[in-house]
């Protein structure tokens, strides 16, 4: 079993995790997520790895959903920052290949989406009464298509540099990626990259942790 992960924000973030600490609110589930890896550090010779860029995202979001600069700078503290090496990893061309596919087939979905989209709110709009209306309908549209256009084009897909990062800092380390994200899995499976999930990690740390005191 390996020492050494490469963490994805979904490891502080999924909102499973506050079940399973019992936490009530993001900032205490990744304050109580943070000693646990300290003490695991310390006492098991965990060593945490996050790329930059998923380093700036976590404490981006974390900040913005009302967790405090102390617990976001304790986070960061029990992690090491490192770059995967983005030029002298090689990925097999399948890969790309695979990804370019995928992409077109998420591109005609996103379109089927947006065309449905206009039919249904120009239906809609003939039925409006008044102007407020209309304006509700609009603005319930827009809503609708950004949701389901970003599932047909982005769930369970590779399409950040961040997400990237991660694949890459894992395969280059030899180390297990935390994530609940469908897209980074899949590429981990296609690469061989061993994942876990945040929830199943806490009780793997828990569980070695119980085991040496």
């Amino acid at each position: 079993m390996t020492n050494m992960y490469v963490v994805d924000t979904s490891a502080f973030t999924d909102p499973r995790l506050r079940e399973k600490l019992g936490t009530s609110t993001l900032a205490e589930t990744v304050e109580a997520i943070a000693e646990l890896l300290a003490r695991a550090r310390a006492r098991l010779g965990l060593e945490l790895y996050i790329p930059p860029t998923t380093a700036q995202e976590l404490r981006r979001f974390l900040l913005r959903n009302d967790v405090s600069r102390d617990i976001v700078d304790k986070v960061i503290s029990v992690l090491t920052i490192r770059s995967p090496d983005l030029y002298g990893m090689k990925l097999p061309a399948i890969i790309l290949s695979n990804w370019i596919k995928e992409l077109r087939t998420r591109i005609t979905k996103g379109l089927r989406v947006a065309e449905d989209m206009i039919r249904k709110t120009i239906r809609r709009g003939y039925e409006a009464r008044a102007e407020n209306e209309l304006d509700e309908i609009l603005a319930e549209s827009i809503h609708d298509l950004r949701e389901k256009y970003r599932e047909a084009t982005r769930k369970g897909i590779v399409d950040t540099d961040v997400d990237l990062d991660i694949i890459i800092l894992a395969l280059e380390l030899g180390a297990e990626v935390i994530t609940n994200d469908e897209g980074i899995m899949k590429m981990c499976r296609e690469l061989g990259v061993r994942y876990i999930d945040p929830v199943s990690f806490i009780n793997r740390l828990e569980m070695m942790l119980e085991n040496i005191t």
